[in-house]
Parts: structure tokens; sequence; C-alpha cells
């Protein structure tokens, strides 16, 4: 069995393995700590000033210090990642110069410690995004104000989100596939395993954001690289295998506490416990923030065909007219009421509604239902809804043309396995 205890530590290799660590811990912290959900990476983090300090005097970049856009790809992130480069390659000058002063070897348990690091970071973090895949939390669901959308207007990400979100069969494949691996790789005999798997699904998804030009390439590209990492010593045995039909040897990880395995295990046991506790409440309040709708039968689409605002009737041609109003429209938030007007301004409202009084109390999220507007509501058919009540102190009345899921061919249409079969 081959092992990490038996690697040959060349200069290169050392200058190599420390710059890789010294990247992974300064990348990591804060920023990648999204699978600690209680800890507010703000409070922790030294890299704001630094960062904008570096950007400015090396990069020449200004920066919006109320609007960074950290993780998004923008000019704080780039910044961030040259500074980390630098002063890795600085940390590992010093760090090499000290070690031949002192004729210190203990380069292999760098390595296992890198691998473990990596290990957990990436399982981690792909059962996260894996798990809000499987829910069908990150794209959403297909919904009233996507369906109503023109493909036009969108950029390549809300066009992806859109197409992601029509599919639970693919979406929560793809999602399945994230969270198996990432499991897989917080064993350390299941890493070769995990990480070919998390290669495939981080592949894809590389691919995908920089195609639909996803503001999350360079986290997205990260994951990746460090899947890589885990599976480089590796490449020899696959080439053997796959290609040159070779026999191969095992190559095994080490564990981190190799001589009292309880202090590992014990570790272990508490991060993957405190992961399941933290993740489980998490996700239950995600969940329940995007499902809970109380209101179901209200869910609709309206198209305001006549429009009277204290006893005048507003024709399209005024810009400022409401065009159509949405009645949770949205997958994300449920129990929302949006209004747009003719010239696409649209205003968002949290409402609660009296189904058996027929009426519509909305109000901006931020607001109490103190302030709210007030609508009822009465369905001549299953197609058009009367509404009439108050907004800004002036009253209105209106005919809408609803439409709800069931009318767009896109949501009636399932898998179908025989295409012609009516």
């Amino acid at each position: 069995m081959s092992s990490i205890e038996n690697t040959h530590w060349s200069l290169s290799n050392k200058i190599y393995l420390r710059i890789i660590f010294l990247y992974l811990v300064l990348y990591i912290y804060p920023y990648g700590f999204e699978y600690i959900v209680e800890l507010n990476t703000s409070d922790i983090s030294f890299w704001k000033d630094l960062t904008i300090w570096f950007g400015q005097l090396f990069l020449g970049w200004e920066f919006d210090k109320d609007n960074l856009l950290n993780g998004f790809d923008s000019k704080y992130d780039y910044s961030r990642f040259l500074l980390i480069i630098t002063l890795s390659i600085i940390g590992t000058i010093i760090w090499i110069l000290i070690d031949s002063k002192l004729k210190l070897a203990y380069d292999s348990k760098i390595k296992i410690l890198t691998r473990t690091i990596l290990r957990y970071h990436v399982g981690l973090t792909l059962i996260l995004y894996g798990l809000a895949k499987v829910f069908m939390l990150q794209f959403g669901e297909m919904d009233l104000n996507r369906l109503e959308s023109t493909i036009g207007d969108y950029n390549g990400m809300r066009y992806l989100w859109t197409f992601m979100s029509y599919s639970k069969f693919y979406t929560m494949s793809t999602g399945w596939v994230e969270v198996i691996g990432g499991i897989l790789l917080l064993f350390r005999r299941f890493t070769f395993i995990g990480s070919t798997i998390v290669f495939i699904a981080m592949a894809n998804v590389v691919l995908i954001d920089v195609g639909y030009d996803v503001r999350v390439k360079m986290f997205a590209i990260h994951l990746l690289i460090m899947t890589i990492l885990l599976l480089s010593d590796d490449f020899k045995r696959i080439i053997n295998f796959f290609i040159l039909n070779k026999p191969t040897k095992p190559f095994l990880d080490q564990p981190l506490f190799k001589k009292n395995k309880k202090i590992g295990y014990s570790i272990k046991s508490a991060i993957i416990l405190y992961f399941i506790i933290s993740s489980t409440i998490n996700f239950s309040k995600r969940i329940e923030s995007q499902t809970v709708n109380r209101f179901p039968s209200l869910t609709g689409y309206h198209e305001i065909e006549i429009l009277v605002i204290n006893g005048d009737t507003i024709q399209e041609s005024n810009k400022s007219r409401w065009k159509n109003i949405s009645i949770n429209g949205s997958s994300y938030r449920p129990e929302s009421l949006t209004i747009t007007s003719v010239d696409k301004k649209k205003f968002y409202y949290s409402f609660e509604a009296d189904t058996v009084k027929q009426t519509i109390h909305f109000h901006k999220f931020n607001d109490s239902i103190d302030n709210a507007y007030k609508l009822s509501y009465e369905k001549i058919d299953n197609n058009i809804v009367v509404f009439k009540g108050s907004y800004h102190q002036d009253s209105y009345w209106m005919k809408t043309k609803v439409k709800t899921l069931k009318d767009y061919r896109l949501t009636r249409e399932g898998i179908r396995w025989i295409t012609d079969l009516k």
C-alpha cells in the first residue's frame, strides 16, 4: 500500500505543499465557513480593509465599501484572491527558511492536515449545496412570475435559474449526487470514490457557471481545484488502471491523529453531529419560509382589463396604470403580492387574507398589518375576478383575468415516455 508517509519531499514539493496549505487556510477563513450557520463571518473577518487597501494600491481599483459583493466574482473577491496568493508565497518563503535553520521534517503531517481540511471543507460544502437542490431551495420551483416573464429580458444567470426550476427530477438528482459525494469525503476510506463523484459534479457546475455567466464562477472553480488536489495522489493509479491496463496499489489516506485515534473519532463525531443538528434547523426554517402558503386558492396572475380609480377609468396608455397583480407568484416567497405597472415598475407586498370574507390586506414587507391596504375580491367565474378597495387613500375597482399554474403548457406537461400518446 502506498501512503503519504512514503512520499519523497524535494524542495519543490515542500514549497508546493506549503503554498497550497497557506492558500487553503487563508481562502477558507472565514468566508468558506458556510456550513457553520451560527457564525457571522463579518464579525471575525480581518480581510475587508486589507483587501481594499491591496486592491487600491496594486490594482488601482475603487471599491464601494457598503456594497463589496463579497462572493459574487467582484473586484473585492479577485483582490482577495491575489492578496492570498501573495501572502501564501511570502509565508512559504519564511516558512522554508525557518525549517532549513531548525532542520525540521514534518511535511507528511502537513499534507495529511491539508487533505483532511480539503475533505471536510469540500464535503460539507457539497452536502450543503446538494441539499439546497434536493429540497428545491436553490433555484426555487417554476412559478407564475417566471412563467409570465420574457426570456429576452433575462440575463444568463436568471435564465439558468428559470430552466433549472422547471425539472424537479433533474435538479434533485444533481443535488443527490453532490450530497452523496460530500458524505463520502467525510470518511478517509472513501476519499477516492467521493472525490471522483464530486469532480464530475463540480466539472458540470463550473461549465454551467461559466457558460451562463453565473456570478459565483470563482467559488465553483475553487471547489473543483480542491477536488482535483484530493485526486492528485491517484492520478498515476488512474492512468495505470484505465489507460495502460496495469495493476495498481491502493493509496491509503493516513489519519490526522494516528497515535490516538480516539481523539480523531471524537472530533469527527462532534463535527458531524453539529452539522446534522445545525443543518436540520437551518433547512427546516428555509423550507418553511419557501413552502408555507396559507392561501393557495388565491394563487394567480391577474391581467387587469379594467381599472377605475376614484370613479375614473384609467386608460392603458397611462404608464403608471397597474398592468397586472401577481398573488403567490414567487416560489421563493409565498404569501407575497406583486403589482406591476405599464412602465414595468414593480411594487412588492406581503399580504394576509380572509378567504371567508374574501378580503386581502397587503403591506410592505417591513411594515405592520396596521399600515395595510385593503381589497375585497369576488370571483365571477374561474377566470374573471373583480377587486375593489383602497390604495394610498384612493378608491380602486378593477376587473382582472386570472391565470393559475395549470393554465400554462409548461406546467401541465410532465415527463412523457410515449410522446405521441394522447
